[in-house]
């Protein structure tokens, strides 16, 4: 997993298709709940696309990665701060950090469904350390599934038990299946993944005695806009045909919100997002 991130740090913010409009999605979420905040713990901060803007807006800010390689880049990026602190580490041991310790806890994107089995324990730990606030955004379930058929019939010509595995319990291991092996090598080179629902994750962040204010999907729109796209322009479409202009990403928070709260999320970036508070 270490060695994936590692790969994955020279391209971490190179957006493709809708990475962008996630991003802006989540980065609104951040900035609506900043008041009364002073310290920020960022897990699975990778290069930085928050934690760094974050320090330069006067938090103190902690940013934790897995990948050294990860926090290299963001060290550079950060060069003339003296109120981040960078720490590498496994997302599913938090045990350095006393029990709510941060105003506000970010763990957004990969650290929680690309530790698999352990998912539920990120979850866990980033809840115990939370004081207040407390943001994440997981894999989503439904567009997962989509996901898993694509590739489950590209390789095997079938829908393999990893499609259904997928659709019951959000759950993927190389090792479940035989059919996943070619999977992982073609596909999908990860060992364990974990996709949630909105209902899903609700539910884990209530068994960890936290408020959950909402818990939906995330960028639905953009992703059935690419499609929509894709099927017009299929030589065409690139993520450059995406307008990411404040009306659009306005367009897409709202649909989020009013029609599809329950939709498939973007097709890049983890798509639910849930925001719970500690309960006191």
């Amino acid at each position: 997993m270490i060695e994936f991130w590692d790969e994955m740090s020279t391209k971490e913010e190179v957006d493709k298709d809708d990475e962008y409009i996630n991003r802006q999605l989540r980065w609104r979420e951040i900035e609506r709940n900043l008041e009364g905040v002073h310290t920020i713990l960022d897990i699975g901060a990778a290069t930085g696309a928050f934690s760094i803007p974050l320090a330069k807006m006067g938090y103190d800010v902690t940013h934790f990665d897995i990948s050294n390689k990860m926090i290299d880049v963001a060290k550079n990026k950060a060069k003339g701060l003296d109120n981040i602190t960078f720490i590498q580490g496994n997302a599913k041991d938090l045990s350095m950090f006393a029990d709510r310790h941060f105003d506000l806890v970010l763990n957004l994107d990969g650290a929680i469904s690309f530790s698999g089995i352990d998912a539920d324990i990120v979850i866990s730990e980033s809840c115990r350390v939370s004081k207040n606030k407390l943001l994440v955004s997981v894999s989503n379930k439904g567009c997962m599934v989509a996901t898993w058929l694509n590739f489950s019939i590209n390789q095997h010509k079938s829908i393999t038990p990893a499609v259904y595995e997928m659709m019951k319990n959000g759950y993927w291991n190389l090792d479940q299946f035989d059919t996943n092996k070619a999977i992982a090598e073609n596909y999908f080179p990860i060992e364990s993944f974990k996709a949630y629902t909105p209902q899903e994750l609700k539910r884990t962040l209530e068994e960890n005695k936290m408020k959950v204010q909402f818990s939906r999907s995330i960028g639905s729109l953009s992703h059935l806009y690419l499609l929509h796209l894709y099927r017009q322009k299929p030589n065409e479409a690139k993520s450059s045909n995406i307008d990411n202009s404040e009306q659009f990403i306005d367009l897409c928070e709202k649909f989020d919100i009013e029609i599809m709260p329950n939709g498939p999320g973007s097709f890049r970036r983890a798509g639910v997002i849930a925001l719970a508070e500690k309960l006191k």
